[in-house]
């Protein structure tokens, strides 16, 4: 799936984000087997996904959210060159961190942006503007449609990594699926090496405009969630 290139670039990754990691805490994983397996192939999960399911047209255009430390944002942006990836976070230490990490891949198809979703959802040149929204780690599900919903374009979808243990969180966020348009299309289900076990994405499919209510204030999604 992926060529010995992509796979000796994400290697490297793997090593410049601990030299990153020293700098400025992105993860609490510290060594490279815990980074391969816990934020690499968790994130090409992501790959296995679009080959199984046909529902994602080449090339796409993806907005990670709340990218964090860069994941899945530049593992697949490694190994999806010709795809468009933005990574979006409301830290700037953490972007700059990215960026120094892209630089040194020399990766050109990653954009960064600063700022928080609730903003960020309400300008014209983000809002409805994505085919693919990731997210990986950040919100409840009902707190997460909310913060990524208003960048997919209508047909696109949103992927959320979650564990196997979203029934609470599926049954709370039936209201933000309807209130945002989003629908639960697919669940992918894998597993990771050793002791890691079984993690599933779930892809939701957003079949209109955001409505303009959405999203709401900052702070308002995570103090009040849709329920």
């Amino acid at each position: 799936m992926i060529t010995d290139e992509q796979e000796q670039k994400l290697r490297e990754l793997v090593k410049i984000f601990l030299e990153e990691n020293k700098k400025i805490n992105l993860s609490a994983m510290r060594d490279e087997e815990s980074i391969w397996i816990g934020s690499v192939l968790d994130s090409l999960a992501f790959l296995d996904m679009i080959e199984k399911f046909s529902v994602f047209r080449f090339p796409f255009s993806v907005l990670d959210v709340g990218t964090g430390g860069g994941f899945p944002l530049l593992p697949l942006a490694i190994c999806k060159p010709d795809c468009l990836f933005t990574g979006m976070d409301s830290t700037q230490k953490k972007l700059d961190s990215i960026r120094r990490m892209t630089d040194a891949l020399k990766l050109s198809n990653v954009h960064l942006l600063t700022g928080r979703c609730e903003e960020k959802g309400r300008d014209e040149m983000h809002r409805d503007s994505y085919d693919i929204v990731t997210a990986r780690a950040v919100a409840p599900l009902n707190v997460l449609l909310e913060y990524g919903a208003p960048f997919v374009k209508p047909g696109g979808h949103l992927v959320a990594w979650k564990s196997m243990k979203v029934e609470t969180e599926l049954e709370e966020s039936l209201l933000a699926r309807a209130e945002l348009s989003c629908h639960l299309s697919k669940a992918y289900e894998y597993g990771l090496p050793g002791d890691w076990g079984k993690r599933q994405l779930l892809i939701f499919e957003k079949t209109s405009e955001t409505n303009q209510r959405y999203p709401r204030d900052v702070g308002i999604p995570k103090k009040s969630p849709l329920l």
